[in-house]
C-alpha cells in the first residue's frame, strides 16, 4: 500500500473516507451516507442518516438525521483541545440553547474518538456535529445581518465569562504569546517566523506587536474581558442566518482570547468596504443589548485586527517554509501580507 503521505490529495480523500465509515458505527449511524465537504487540515464530510419519521418542524434548529463529521489534522489541535471545544458546545446548548453546533456523543458516552484505517498513519480524533439550518448571506450581507451576530456575540461572550472549563483541558491562546510567539499549527513557532518576514512587512508589524502587547497586558486578563472565543466569527465564513437569525458554526479554531479581539474579526473582511462604519456600527449595536463597555472595546478593536493580520502574516511564512511544495501557499502569503499591511497603514 502506497505511504499516506505520498497520496494525491483525492487518494487521501478516499482513505479518509474509509476511515469515516469506520467511526460511524460508534455513533450507532453505521450504514449511513456520506459526502465530502472539503480537505482543508481536516477531513470533513456531511452525513445522511436513515431518516425517522418523527416530524420536525422548519423552524428548527438543526436538519434531522444530518451530521457533520470531522477527521481532526493532528497537526492543527491536540486532542485536549478538541475535548474543550466540545465540552464548551455542550455547555452552550445546555446553559443557553444559543444557535451553536451541538456535539453528537457515541453510543458509550464519549464526544471525541480515536478511529485507526488501514493505510493512515496513526489513529485520528474524530468527532460529530449536528448539522445546523441555515445559509450564507454572500453579498447579500446588509446591517441588520451584523446587528444579529453582534446579539448573538454578546451571549457567548458572556456565557464564556460564566463558564468554568473542565480542569485539565487547555487550548490556543490569542494573546501575545499566543499570536506572535507560540506555534499556531503551522509546525514552526511563529517567534522563528519573524526572520522569514519580507523586510519591508518587519518594522510595521513589529509595532503592533509591540503596541498589542502593552494593551493586552494593561487589560489583563479577568472574565469581563477574556475567556473563551470563537476566534473566527465572520459573516463571510462561519455566521450562518436562518429568517434572521445569526448561527455560528466552525469552532474549530477557538481558543481563550480578548472579546474585543473576537469582535474585531467579524469586520476583518469587510474594513475596505463603503459600507464598513454601518456595519460595525450594526454589530455593536447588536452586542449591545446584552453587554455593557462597547465604547471601551471600540478604543482597541483596530489595534487587535492589526494584530491578527500580523498572526496571519506569521502563519503563512511559516506555512510556506514547512510545506514549501504545497500548492497555492506562495499566492496566500502575498495576499495576507498585502492586506494587513494595507491595514496597518490605512489606521
Amino acid at each position: 500500500m502506497r505511504p499516506f503521505d505520498e497520496l494525491t490529495r483525492l487518494g487521501k480523500v478516499r482513505r479518509f473516507r474509509r476511515l469515516a465509515e469506520l467511526a460511524l458505527d460508534s455513533f450507532g449511524l453505521t450504514g449511513a451516507c456520506l459526502k465530502f465537504i472539503t480537505l482543508a487540515g481536516n477531513a470533513v464530510y456531511r452525513v445522511f442518516a436513515p431518516g425517522s419519521q418523527t416530524h420536525i418542524s422548519e423552524n428548527d434548529l438543526f436538519e434531522q438525521d444530518q451530521y457533520l463529521l470531522r477527521i481532526h489534522d493532528r497537526r492543527e489541535q491536540a486532542s485536549d483541545a478538541i475535548r474543550l471545544e466540545m465540552e464548551w458546545l455542550t455547555a452552550i446548548r445546555g446553559d443557553t440553547g444559543l444557535p451553536v453546533p451541538e456535539p453528537v456523543f457515541t453510543l458509550d458516552g464519549k464526544s471525541l474518538i480515536k478511529v485507526f484505517a488501514p493505510g493512515i498513519p496513526d489513529k485520528r480524533d474524530v468527532t460529530l456535529l449536528r448539522w445546523m439550518k441555515g445559509r450564507f448571506m454572500g453579498n447579500n450581507i446588509r446591517p441588520h445581518h451584523f446587528r444579529a451576530q453582534g446579539l448573538l456575540m454578546a451571549q457567548l461572550h458572556n456565557h464564556a465569562e460564566r463558564w468554568q472549563p473542565p480542569r485539565g483541558l487547555s487550548k490556543r491562546r490569542f494573546d501575545p504569546d499566543g499570536l506572535f510567539k507560540d506555534d499556531a499549527g503551522a509546525g514552526l513557532p511563529n517567534s522563528e517566523a519573524w526572520a522569514l518576514l519580507p523586510e519591508n512587512y518587519l518594522k510595521p508589524f513589529e509595532v503592533v506587536a509591540r503596541k498589542t502587547a502593552l494593551v493586552m497586558k494593561e487589560l489583563g486578563k479577568g472574565p469581563d474581558v477574556y475567556g473563551l472565543i470563537h476566534g473566527d466569527c465572520g459573516v463571510d465564513a462561519n455566521v450562518l442566518f436562518h429568517k434572521g437569525e445569526a448561527r455560528v458554526i466552525d469552532f474549530d479554531g477557538s481558543g481563550f482570547g480578548y472579546y474585543a479581539y473576537d469582535l474585531s474579526l467579524a469586520l476583518e473582511h469587510c474594513w475596505d468596504n463603503k459600507e464598513h462604519l454601518r456595519y460595525r456600527d450594526a454589530l455593536l449595536d447588536g452586542y449591545a443589548e446584552f453587554r455593557t463597555g462597547v465604547d471601551s472595546k471600540l478604543k482597541h478593536m483596530d489595534l487587535f485586527l492589526a494584530a491578527f493580520y500580523v498572526y496571519m502574516g506569521l502563519w503563512t511564512v511559516a506555512v510556506e517554509k514547512v510545506y514549501p511544495d504545497a500548492p497555492g501557499h506562495p499566492q496566500r502569503r502575498q495576499r495576507w501580507l498585502e492586506r494587513g499591511l494595507r491595514y496597518i497603514e490605512s489606521r
